[in-house]
């Protein structure tokens, strides 16, 4: 006999008795009158096992068709043209095998295909697209994507302040003979499950609950890998998007120098403010909006140097500009309105000023429409947002009637009606929601009219403002690398020949 023979043998001997065990539990029952009794509650418990089973079943099926959205969205400043790359990303998301997850090669493997789907959204004509990037992009991204993991590392997975590399390494080392050690403990639930059987009742409800649990647990553990795997997809891909989209080539400081306002004013004092462009038609109180706003503004207001064209002011709290203010010239005619549209496509935000007791609001809207067109042709920026206020509602009819505060949601007086209408106007004319609305009074001041909505509202919008800006800028220094080129070029010619000539 050889030693597997002996081995087989061995084990046979030693499961014996247990086996012996299930004919004497049934003739012991059969001798005390409970065989049949045990049968039914057998059949009974047999049922509702396979019935919940089977709902649970169901409701993994159902719970895993319905769980197709996004473990989180994308980037609140992405643009246009990251919003298409982000959909990408998402058809590889929704095919990926949930099983990735336990497989280092595979976990590579949909990193490329991610990868290589963004890349060939941002250069199309390019042969090898996954290339297209610089090496102090690929550093930037490395630095962000470091700090993303170790935030969420420290947040989210208990221990890892705790573990070191080589711990890491030595457990995918034992990865093998853990699992030949799971196949021993499996091999040996099963001789427990039959050792068990000396009591069929106990064993019976025992086996019913370990059914129910291991069914509620594989649920869990399927959705787990699916969000795993789904996860894993869009984090390779929002890092492929910040890569390939030319974001990452300016650190903070380089967005601080490249944020210039032009030849006609002067850059902020410090960097992230945000430009708040002042625009309508002659006449619509823009200036009134100027004076009123600095007048309200509770912080230090600097004016930056005139032009014949508009003037700037900084709006500092606490010794860092907030907002740049910016007055541009009146729109009287649509020869104006490329002025307009070349300062608000260096804008990051809108303030548009329009008279409500006036009609003639066509010119507003070719303008804002000749915005919206440049802005919708160039994917990679984002219009910024636009704030519509509503001038001299005062001299709507009946014109001498003014005693605010009105309701303009419940108008009961001819005047909060005729407000409510205005607005109304005003929103389909500008083609604006009618959230983006405020009326207001400007002048005189002692009569003045939600003035102290205004910068609430603007307020409202600088995140949005901010992503605006993010994008501006990035295009702005995507326009200039052969500049930066040169200078590079410049620097290391001066070094090579300090060093000739040291």
């Amino acid at each position: 006999m050889n030693r597997r023979a002996a081995l087989y043998v061995a084990l046979a001997a030693s499961l014996l008795p247990l086996l012996l065990l299930l004919p004497l539990g049934a003739v012991w029952l059969f001798q005390h009158g409970w065989l049949t009794y045990w049968l039914l509650a057998a059949a009974v418990l047999g049922v509702a096992t396979y019935g919940l089973t089977r709902w649970l079943g169901r409701t993994a099926e159902s719970a895993k068709a319905t769980d197709t959205g996004p473990v989180a969205g994308p980037n609140p400043d992405f643009s246009p043209l990251d919003l298409a790359a982000w959909q990408s990303v998402q058809a590889v998301a929704r095919e990926v095998d949930p099983a990735i997850v336990f497989d280092r090669d595979q976990l590579l493997q949909t990193a490329r295909i991610t990868i290589d789907a963004v890349a060939r959204h941002y250069h199309p004509e390019a042969r090898h697209p996954v290339w297209r990037f610089t090496l102090p992009e690929l550093f930037m991204l490395t630095e962000r994507v470091s700090g993303r993991l170790r935030r969420v590392l420290l947040a989210e997975v208990p221990g890892s302040h705790l573990m070191r590399v080589g711990d890491a390494v030595r457990l995918w080392e034992f990865k093998p003979l853990l699992g030949r050690g799971a196949k021993v403990v499996k091999g040996l639930n099963l001789v427990w499950r039959v050792a068990r059987l000396v009591n069929p009742a106990s064993a019976l409800l025992a086996e019913a609950r370990e059914r129910l649990i291991g069914a509620a647990l594989g649920d869990a553990g399927n959705w787990i890998q699916r969000r795993g795997a789904r996860m894993w997809v869009e984090e390779v891909g929002r890092a492929a998007i910040e890569l390939y989209s030319g974001r990452l080539e300016l650190d903070a400081a380089e967005l601080e120098a490249a944020d210039h306002l032009g030849d006609d004013i002067q850059p902020a004092a410090t960097a992230g403010p945000v430009r708040l462009v002042i625009a309508g038609q002659t006449n619509a109180g823009k200036s009134s909006l100027i004076n009123t706003l600095l007048d309200t503004r509770a912080a230090g207001v600097d004016v930056l140097p005139h032009t014949a064209a508009f003037e700037s002011h900084e709006l500092a709290r606490d010794g860092q500009v907030e907002v740049i203010l910016i007055d541009s010239p009146g729109l009287d005619t649509t020869a104006d309105i490329q002025t307009l549209s070349d300062l608000a496509w260096n804008a990051d935000a809108l303030l548009w000023v329009t008279a409500g007791h006036r009609a003639d609001r066509s010119l507003d809207r070719v303008a804002l429409d000749a915005i919206r067109a440049r802005f919708a042709a160039e994917p990679r920026r984002r219009m910024p947002p636009v704030r519509v206020l509503v001038t001299h509602i005062d001299r709507l009819s009946p014109a001498r009637e003014w005693s605010p505060p009105y309701d303009l949601d419940a108008a009961s007086s001819p005047k909060a009606r005729n407000i409510a209408e205005s607005l109304t106007m005003v929103a389909s004319d500008l083609a604006m929601a009618p959230e983006r609305l405020l009326p207001v009074r400007l002048q005189p001041e002692a009569t003045r009219y939600n003035v102290e909505l205004i910068w609430p509202a603007v307020a409202e919008d600088l995140d949005d403002a901010h992503r605006a800006r993010l994008l501006r800028l990035t295009l702005q220094a995507d326009r200039k690398r052969w500049r930066r080129l040169l200078e590079q070029a410049g620097a290391a010619g001066r070094t090579l020949w300090h060093q000739k000539s040291g």
